[in-house]
């Protein structure tokens, strides 16, 4: 057989042996709802496998890649406990029995929820963009430059540089007039609680403008207000029973 038909052969077998269809905003989002590369590949291998073998072996899965089974089954395990991945039980009318499935649901709903938010963002992006066209120029001017400043001090503290959706973050927390001091504080106890996700860092923003806090001396006798109430609680005498004590941003979705 000389190459032209080798070549021929293979391709027409490489396209007839089936495709695997991954949704794309998974591809280009899966990081964003915290999964990483190997937990990514273990699903899709999980996907191709899904219309013959809905609940395929940990052996099965080490085979197609270079992670041992025990690295597979500890994934595994890790997707199902953050709920990315659930195992359901339905009836093989086939072999007329119980099986296993898993289950997608819960990694969709994490996409739906970022999708809504990001086209939240979008659509406020886009009212912003229409009041900055209406801004006087002297007012731009100084939103321009707070927008530099803000992103060389993002980029210093999280040590990469912005996507263009988390500049137009940035951009739309100054069209709110929060201003430097406070998205720069917002940065700073985030990066400090070990969180740099921009919607933890929005729901702290939002948080003060509810209680009207505008400046860093005000967001600072806030705190030690907070913090003399903890305090007055853990003295209360001891035939009390006090409340177990809460951060005020536990609240606040990651």
């Amino acid at each position: 057989m000389n190459k032209v038909s080798v070549y021929g052969s293979f391709t027409q077998a490489l396209f007839f042996s089936g495709v695997v269809s991954i949704p794309k905003y998974l591809l280009t989002h899966y990081v964003r709802i915290g999964l990483n590369d190997r937990e990514m590949m273990v699903l899709i291998q999980i996907l191709c496998e899904s219309e013959s073998n809905p609940y395929p072996s940990i052996a099965t899965l080490a085979d197609r890649m270079t992670a041992t089974s025990s690295e597979i089954e500890e994934v595994l395990g890790q997707l199902v406990e953050r709920k990315l991945l659930t195992i359901e039980r339905y009836w093989n009318p086939i072999d007329q029995k119980w099986s296993n499935t898993y289950s997608f649901v819960k990694l969709i709903d994490e996409l739906a929820e970022l999708w809504a938010i990001e086209r939240s963002q979008q659509l406020d992006e886009e009212r912003n963009l229409k009041q900055s066209q209406s801004t006087s120029q002297s007012i731009a001017t100084p939103i321009n430059s707070s927008m530099e400043n803000l992103v060389h001090t993002f980029e210093q503290e999280l040590g990469r540089l912005l996507t263009r959706l988390e500049c137009e973050n940035i951009d739309r927390w100054l069209s709110s007039h929060f201003s430097e001091e406070l998205i720069i504080e917002a940065l700073r106890r985030g990066v400090s609680a070990g969180i740099r996700n921009f919607r933890y860092l929005d729901s702290i923003l939002r948080e003060w403008e509810k209680k009207g806090l505008r400046t860093r001396t005000e967001i600072e006798a806030e705190d030690a207000y907070f913090q003399s109430r903890q305090e007055k609680k853990t003295t209360k005498p001891k035939n009390l029973v006090p409340k177990t004590g809460s951060n005020k941003y536990d609240n606040f979705y990651l």
